[in-house]
């Protein structure tokens, strides 16, 4: 079965070793906070929000993407404690996010064709608990990870394109940047 539009992201994964780490924190929150929704990402950082395409204008997207990425050096990316958006969403800090911040801007100009409403605000983070996290276990996971401490330093040395399959997000296709 074909469709006619798909849903796609760019992030920025982590190398392995982190993206296990997260995987942990990811469980530990399934175990003690009954939430699920997190692990059907791998651990990223997202750099270009969701987005419906037609199939036609996937290679375009595809292109678009890949002409940023090539004029964009690998950067660090440093990763420190927890914060939270409201009472849904538990994160890990992206802290000192200046390239991150830069490399949005910049992929979000290159791809306003595509991005009805970008918004240039970006808060840089790695969600280990969204959606499904309940009021109730919202107030007792935050009290446990406020003052937790987490650290973590890579490079960011490629971008990767996310697609939905209709239930469960794909590594598309991925963008090494310039050494």
């Amino acid at each position: 079965m074909s469709f006619s539009k798909a849903l796609y992201f760019a992030a920025i994964l982590p190398p392995p070793g982190i993206r296990e780490q997260v995987l942990e924190l990811k469980l530990e929150m399934k175990e003690k906070f009954e939430t699920l929704h997190a692990l059907k990402l791998p651990a990223h950082i997202t750099l270009v929000p969701p987005v419906w395409l037609e199939n036609n204008q996937e290679q375009l997207f595809i292109d678009a993407v890949r002409i940023v990425t090539k004029k964009t050096a690998l950067f660090p990316v440093e990763l420190k404690d927890f914060g939270h958006f409201g009472q849904r969403v538990i994160f890990i800090n992206a802290v000192n996010p200046r390239h991150l911040k830069e490399f949005h801007k910049n992929l979000l100009d290159s791809l306003t064709q595509f991005l009805p409403n970008k918004s240039e605000n970006l808060h840089p983070h790695m969600t280990i608990a969204t959606r499904d996290l309940s009021r109730q276990n919202f107030k007792k996971a935050w009290k446990e990870y406020k003052d937790r401490s987490f650290s973590a330093e890579f490079n960011a040395e490629s971008l990767t394109i996310l697609k939905h399959n209709g239930k469960t997000w794909d590594i598309f296709e991925t963008f090494l940047l310039k050494k």
